[in-house]
């Protein structure tokens, strides 16, 4: 199965020991209007079926979020779980306390269900990565809307049509964790040209198992 999803406390409470503390995860704080912001921060550990805490990202990097992290408001995060076929877990709560000792953290609700995401029954994950193609010696600003362990789809900025075509290997760059780099050649087996450019269909070239792994992972901890 892509997914298990875990819905009693009770179970979500012996999942939670595969997420370490210390833990980087990314969280999504929802305005009333509808925005999403993405950070950045810590997890720091749980009390079973009762909270969890979480540090606040760091201020420079809120901006006009940092007035919705309050009681009540809600939070998606999502963070790697070592240990456990390799999985990301992900899950909506609310926030019911904030802390400013011993540092500046955030109480969450125990949420009342988990997703857990295992990578290697991840048949397709949505995405809005942005990348950097290259056909050739031509770097083109794209966007990897979908990947999986296989392959990917890009939407490419125009300028580059006659060597983006079927058959041809282009180099894929996407910003991984910690701005670190993740390079991974692919070929193109569909290209398709659009009012924004190029569509493309493509298939990851074998014996990059590690980078692909770390681009399903970056898209797992990003999904819309």
């Amino acid at each position: 199965m892509t997914t298990k999803q875990v819905d009693t406390k009770e179970g979500l409470s012996k999942e939670f020991k595969f997420l370490l503390a210390g833990t980087p995860i990314n969280i999504d704080i929802l305005t009333p209007a509808g925005q999403k912001g993405r950070f950045r921060t810590i997890f720091i550990g749980y009390l079973p079926e009762q909270f969890i805490l979480i540090q606040f990202p760091e201020n420079n990097k809120l901006g006009n979020f940092g007035q919705y992290i309050v009681q009540g408001n809600e939070v998606i995060v999502r963070g790697l779980v070592e240990g456990h076929e390799a999985s990301v877990i992900a899950f909506s709560t609310t926030i019911k306390q904030t802390l400013s000792t011993p540092t500046r953290m955030m109480a969450l609700n125990f949420p009342e269900k988990m997703v857990i995401h295992n990578l290697r029954s991840t048949k397709r994950v949505l995405t809005e990565l942005d990348a950097i193609v290259k056909a050739r010696d031509q770097p083109l600003q794209a966007m990897l809307t979908d990947v999986s362990l296989t392959g990917c789809h890009l939407e490419a900025s125009g300028g580059a049509e006659d060597e983006l075509i079927e058959g041809e290997t282009i180099n894929i760059t996407v910003n991984g964790e910690d701005e670190a780099q993740i390079s991974l050649e692919a070929r193109i087996c569909n290209a398709k040209v659009s009012d924004q450019g190029v569509e493309l269909g493509c298939q990851f070239i074998s014996e990059q198992e590690a980078q692909i792994e770390k681009i399903v992972h970056l898209a797992l901890l990003a999904e819309k």
